[in-house]
């Protein structure tokens, strides 16, 4: 599905403007924008969409490496045939699509030397013996880049020249050797990159060449080695600095490059220690006072780090059966304080309901003077009600200044007691 998507891309490609083909590629965001589009924006993550944008950029590079090969032999068949104007449009459009593409060149710059000759044939010779004396002279020269350039350009215009070929293959054998030596030399200056390009140069000419294959091992692996001792630098500079997550990460990335390293998987193994010593401690505080999904979480942190995971397990175990057990006791706790709060409230209703029973008995009979007996009565309810006044028990307070109230109703002080009461219940001071 996705190469008919970019066949039809690069088809549209082809008839545009060179100038619109020219364009700037879009940015990571306005491709983004646009995969929500075609629906491939339910990618959750910015590192899966550059994952998928490098597929696409790597199906795309194969797709127009094919189609270009494909334009480039009908240009070149339009050139064979004489057909030197459209043999000269289809380079320009090669071109335009991909301006480093050498043969399109090669073959654009013929097609303009040949077009509108009288005799393209022997116009078509003179230029072929000339690039080829060109070559020659350059190999003369111990220009032997350029002498093997341009007799590969004479070799790909005239196939069936033999001298060309020839030339060629003794070319190609010192252009080996060239690349050889300077990668040599760059080696021996300690530039690894340009020497190991020099000698897959040297590959290119010649791939089956055991020594070749040798240097560039060698290369390798010692910029392999360089690479893994500048991560585990940088690393164990985290390390000093006490960022132990930094100092992981990096150690990891130089394990990737040289996973045999003995330092880096030595401080690794220390790093991973002090993070889950780290991580262990700090759950262990939390435990301690009773913050158990904290505690949880700090050894959850522990488990990319830790060698026994079943130590950690056991400990988040038995922080959710503690989590739970205390759960439960502060449930019934709360039962226990609504259900007396509920009996109270129950007590203190009855008492009312007494208190107005009473009262109502006393409704229609004539006011009598009240009793020195009644008096006391009502003064050892006051004192009651201070007791529990003081206790902050409100409600049984005012249940008993009630009561003094109706033995004495000259009782100031219970009055005073009730007034200060509905106050308090009421939110004043």
């Amino acid at each position: 599905m996705m190469n008919i998507f970019f066949a039809v891309i690069f088809s549209a490609a082809l008839c545009a403007p060179a100038s619109a083909q020219l364009k700037r590629v879009k940015s990571e965001e306005s491709l983004f924008l646009d995969l929500q589009k075609t629906g491939l924006g339910e990618l959750n993550e910015l590192d899966e969409k550059r994952k998928f944008l490098e597929v696409v950029r790597l199906e795309k590079q194969k797709l127009q490496g094919k189609m270009l090969g494909d334009i480039y032999e009908n240009a070149y068949e339009y050139y064979r045939n004489g057909n030197y104007e459209d043999a000269k449009d289809l380079a320009l459009k090669i071109i335009s699509i991909d301006p480093n593409y050498q043969d399109a060149h090669m073959l654009l710059e013929a097609s303009n030397q040949l077009r509108g000759s009288m005799k393209p044939g022997m116009s078509e010779k003179l230029m072929i013996e000339d690039r080829f004396k060109t070559a020659l002279s350059y190999y003369t020269e111990g220009r032997i880049v350029e002498a093997h350039t341009r007799m590969t350009e004479v070799v790909k215009l005239s196939p069936n020249n033999i001298k060309a070929r020839y030339w060629l293959s003794r070319m190609k054998e010192d252009l080996k050797e060239y690349y050889s030596l300077k990668g040599l030399q760059d080696y021996k200056a300690g530039d690894l990159k340009s020497s190991l390009d020099n000698y897959y140069s040297a590959l290119l000419i010649r791939p089956r060449d055991s020594l070749t294959i040798t240097w560039i091992t060698r290369i390798e692996n010692e910029l392999r080695q360089q690479k893994a001792n500048s991560m585990l630098k940088a690393a164990l500079e985290f390390y000093a600095q006490g960022r132990l997550k930094d100092a992981y990460e990096g150690l990891k990335r130089a394990l990737e490059v040289q996973p045999d390293g003995s330092k880096a998987n030595k401080l690794l193994a220390e790093v991973k220690s002090e993070l889950e010593n780290g991580y262990l401690a700090a759950g262990k505080k939390f435990y301690g006072v009773r913050r158990y999904p904290e505690a949880i979480g700090e050894w959850d942190k522990a488990k990319p780090y830790t060698a026994n995971m079943a130590y950690l397990n056991k400990l988040i175990s038995r922080a959710r059966e503690q989590m739970k057990l205390e759960g439960d006791e502060k449930k019934r706790r709360v039962r226990a304080e609504e259900e007396q709060n509920a009996k109270e409230e129950a007590d203190r209703k009855a008492a009312e309901a007494e208190v107005k029973r009473k009262s109502v008995a006393e409704i229609g009979k004539k006011p009598q003077e009240t009793s020195e007996e009644k008096r006391l009565a009502a003064q050892n309810h006051y004192m009651e009600g201070i007791k529990y006044f003081q206790n902050s028990n409100y409600d049984k307070a005012r249940d008993e200044w009630t009561i003094a109230r109706q033995l004495d109703p000259d009782n100031a002080d219970a009055a005073a007691g009730l007034k200060r009461i509905e106050s308090i219940l009421s939110g004043g001071q």
